[in-house]
């Protein structure tokens, strides 16, 4: 009897055994493994320099501060420069005229001149000083639509207009030229169109790079006697655009060579979190099941295949409940299971985990007032704030131990000063904050940088999967610029109107293929990073400082500040590369290549 009775509990535990076998086995990545990370956070200590440019100040940027135009465009065109480290010296026209001497005379040599105003009237005539700097082998960008004047008119012919028109043309989309910028082949929609171009026919001999879809030209050059003038006649003059303006500098010099981040990256906010009880409208509507359900079942599956069928490590930002408490008592979440079986799933197919937030209310105190009501509470002290953040790093880590967690996004991406201060001095463990690349009410806005304190920020472009005109242009121009895609969406995306709910899962998980598409065939070579590999891409971007020296057959790349490696974009205009001696090279399009430069010297042999 007593062995019968053994028998039967050896054969209970069997079964019960085999059933957490299976369990574990249907919940693939339970347990797990670990990835190797392509690109690694340094130290702090490792990044020396940031940002800096240059000694030799090779590029004019000329402003007016009494023009509207050249007020917005102006911070644009700094953060552009600085970030391909191009020195500069700065003049403002409605205090300082310009003369011959500014430009090659006092130990000056300028390379480059950009024109940052709409309005040439202040410049007056002091314009043909300009032009014949160009005529004797300078190269000038006509940084944003000019403001006809007699002034203009007068140089009009110089840069290769044969005939203009009274008025400013609506500019509804953009169109690249093949060999000019990545993703060309497309149209890109511009948000809120509006006149800003001028109607002009060229001459047969100007190069036409960029135009809209009635075809007139938004980016051109024309050669004057040994010169070049570079003309953008495109005025929106937000960070969106900055990839336009960018590309357009590019081609000023026979060869350009300029630094770039070239990472691709994936954030998946409020994931893993506690999932939403009920039937979301739209999820019932189109699936016939609760929102739990439909998370594991058809939109956790596709987001992985999609993942899978693009070569995405996915981001994950842990929140870990949905109480809207922010006292200084803050209990733990003891509903692990989904944490286990979304997030170890994430990280076996080479994702990370990081912070989000203990519930999602933004790190803001109790003196902080929001710009725009949306809802959002706060923290009723200093210590609840430290407190939630505190609570969420022992929860994360004790679901995921072994696992480091480095990355913070803020909730909604809203972060107080305070709140961010609270990051930099009690949280060492975080190493990069990835928030908003764009200004709005309460946005913690960021530039690619490494700030003071040595966290890496690391901004997103690209939201939802709406994926509208202007995230489409948005992320173009950063493709461009930084060589970047950033893109983040929230599993309650389903479940708001606003987010796309309506439209449903099928045709947003389309929009998010496609886009996927997109960065696969206009950047095949860029390279698919989690969050902290994203940042770990910043800080050997922002450290180096490099020096082209241009020869006949030959390009000369010098770089101090490199760690192990660093990428460049290298825009040829005429002619092209063809081997490199301390890096590969890639080419791109007919006009730009890519460069992995693991040598402090790089030489490049031309055609």
């Amino acid at each position: 009897m007593k062995k019968k009775r053994f028998n039967v509990l050896t054969n209970v535990a069997i079964g019960f055994f085999a059933m957490f076998l299976l369990l574990l086995i249907e919940r693939v990545g339970i347990l797990y493994k670990g990835s190797n990370e392509s690109v690694t956070l340094l130290p702090t200590d490792n990044v020396v320099h940031m940002k800096e440019l240059p000694r030799e100040k090779k590029c004019l940027l000329i402003i007016n501060k009494d023009d509207a135009t050249s007020k917005l465009i102006y911070p644009q065109y700094v953060q552009i420069l600085t970030d391909m480290r191009v020195g500069f010296d700065t003049i403002d026209i409605s205090e300082v005229k310009i003369n011959k001497w500014q430009l090659s005379g006092n130990g000056t040599n300028y390379e480059t001149v950009v024109i940052a105003t709409s309005d040439y009237s202040a410049i007056g005539e002091d314009i043909l000083v300009l032009t014949d700097w160009v005529k004797e082998g300078g190269r000038l960008l006509v940084g944003v639509t000019p403001v006809r004047s007699e002034i203009f008119d007068i140089i009009g012919p110089k840069l290769g207009i044969v005939e203009m028109g009274d008025e400013l043309s609506v500019v509804n989309d953009f169109i690249s030229d093949e060999d000019y910028m990545l993703g060309a082949g497309k149209t890109y929609y511009v948000d809120d169109a509006y006149e800003s171009s001028l109607v002009v026919q060229l001459d047969s001999s100007a190069a036409v790079y960029a135009h809209t879809s009635d075809n007139t030209p938004l980016v051109w050059s024309y050669k004057y006697g040994a010169g070049k003038f570079v003309v953008c006649n495109f005025s929106y003059v937000s960070k969106a655009y900055r990839g336009i303006y960018s590309s357009a500098y590019t081609l000023l010099e026979d060869v350009f060579v300029y630094p770039v981040i070239n990472a691709s990256t994936f954030y998946l906010d409020d994931f893993p979190s506690p999932t939403p009880a009920g039937d979301g409208e739209y999820i019932k509507r189109d699936y016939g099941m609760g929102i739990a359900q439909f998370y594991s079942a058809v939109w956790w599956p596709k987001v992985l295949a999609l993942g899978d069928k693009h070569n995405i490590p996915y981001t994950g930002l842990i929140i870990e409940t949905y109480e809207d408490d922010t006292g200084e008592e803050l209990p733990t979440n003891k509903s692990t299971a989904d944490y286990y079986y979304y997030g170890n799933m994430l990280l076996n197919k080479g994702g990370e985990v990081g912070y989000h937030g203990y519930n999602h209310q933004p790190l803001c105190g109790p003196d902080y007032v929001y710009e725009d009501d949306i809802g959002y509470k706060v923290w009723e002290s200093y210590t609840a704030m430290y407190n939630s953040l505190d609570e969420l790093t022992k929860f994360s880590t004790g679901v995921f131990p072994g696992t480091e967690l480095s990355v913070y996004v803020p909730p909604s991406d809203v972060l107080s000063p305070e709140g961010r201060q609270l990051i930099g001095d009690e949280f060492p463990g975080i190493k990069t904050i990835a928030s908003i690349y764009f200004e709005g009410p309460d946005a913690y806005s960021q530039e690619y940088e490494v700030s003071e304190d040595g966290i890496v920020e690391t901004p997103r472009i690209v939201s939802s999967c709406i994926i509208d005109d202007y995230m489409k242009l948005a992320a173009f121009s950063e493709l461009n610029f930084h060589f970047v895609t950033s893109h983040f969406m929230h599993p309650d995306d389903l479940l708001d109107e606003d987010r796309g709910a309506a439209i449903g899962w099928k045709q947003l998980s389309q929009n998010l293929d496609d886009y996927m598409t997109w960065i696969d065939e206009s950047a095949p070579d860029i390279r698919h990073l989690t969050g902290s590999g994203m940042a770990g891409a910043v800080q050997r971007f922002v450290n180096v400082i490099p020096k082209t020296q241009v020869e006949d057959k030959k390009v000369i790349i010098t770089t101090k500040g490199l760690i192990d490696d660093v990428y460049y974009l290298i825009r040829v205009p005429e002619g092209g590369l063809i081997s490199a001696d301390g890096g590969k090279l890639k080419k791109l399009n007919g006009t730009l290549y890519l460069l992995d430069a693991y040598e402090d010297t790089v030489t490049i042999t031309r055609e």
